[in-house]
């Protein structure tokens, strides 16, 4: 895959002001897994002016969103600025922020719901979705629709109760880029699998872990967890379709090549219907 032509925006936002960073040098250090933890990001800007330094400083500038790409741009970061730190490198000052994607929403949120019998995991799970401030709903996907026999309180923390329900589910439940994702192991996105082989960028050949297998490429911004690939190696034994489980995206706009790298893990996958990231909450939801 190409990487000449590569592009890259910064977007630094709250209190109702923004800053776009498209001309100076910015480098990312991205990491993304399926399980519920905010995923971190660790990016560092150079000799910004001494407003915006200011702004970043006394967190009036505490959302970050990072989209890269070549010739088009696509988003694979979103979260929140829990530090920034400035420190000089020569002639240069380098302004770092240490992010976490979904972090207030997976650390605050309560939930205190009245459940009317009936009631499945599905509908719960888009109530305690509605707990969660600043996350939007995403794709999501469910092994059963079984019913609550009876009305019932639910109380407590919103990412706790979201535990629980992925269990009966054996699922994975995560903020990717400001949306909730469910998803059972046996169930991926639905995108099309992101074709990775040497031509289209994989560098050297996959390795097993203990996690599963890894594969590095040229930053794809496709690649997404709970997605798909389809790898093609020169050893055809790695050959197959893989669900994305861990991610990480690095790259610095002025050096060096983006890359990705990711752990994913074999099996017979369903999708998520496309439908479920916009369905409607229903006529029958839980009732508060």
């Amino acid at each position: 895959m190409k990487q000449f032509g590569r592009q890259l925006r910064l977007t630094l936002s709250g209190k109702g002001q923004s800053l776009i960073i498209d001309n100076l040098r910015v480098a990312f250090e991205i990491e993304k897994t399926i399980n519920e933890k905010p995923n971190p990001a660790s990016i560092h800007i150079w000799n910004l002016n001494r407003n915006h330094l200011n702004q970043l400083l006394s967190k009036q500038l505490n959302e970050v969103s990072l989209d890269v790409g070549y010739g088009e741009l696509r988003m694979i970061y979103q979260g929140e600025i829990l530090q920034a730190k400035i420190k000089r490198d020569g002639l240069d000052f380098v302004m770092s922020l240490e992010c976490a994607d979904g972090y207030t929403d997976y650390s605050t949120a309560r939930s205190a719901v009245t459940l009317k019998a009936g009631s499945t995991d599905e509908q719960i799970v888009t109530e305690i979705q509605k707990t969660l401030k600043k996350t939007q709903k995403g794709a999501m996907a469910f092994t059963s629709q079984r019913q609550l026999p009876r009305g019932k309180v639910l109380s407590g923390d919103s990412r706790e109760i979201l535990n629980r329900i992925a269990k009966n589910h054996q699922a994975d439940w995560s903020i990717q880029d400001g949306k909730l994702i469910f998803l059972p192991k046996a169930y991926t996105l639905h995108e099309e699998a992101v074709l990775l082989s040497q031509q289209s960028g994989m560098i050297g050949m996959p390795e097993h872990t203990d996690e599963g297998l890894e594969v590095k490429c040229l930053l794809n911004p496709a690649l997404q967890i709970g997605g798909v690939i389809q790898v093609d190696s020169i050893i055809d034994h790695f050959d197959g379709e893989y669900k994305i489980v861990k991610l990480a995206h690095s790259g610095d706009n002025y050096q060096g090549d983006w890359l990705s790298k990711m752990t994913v893990v074999g099996g017979k996958f369903q999708k998520v219907e496309k439908k479920s990231e916009k369905k409607e909450k229903g006529d029958t939801s839980p009732s508060h």
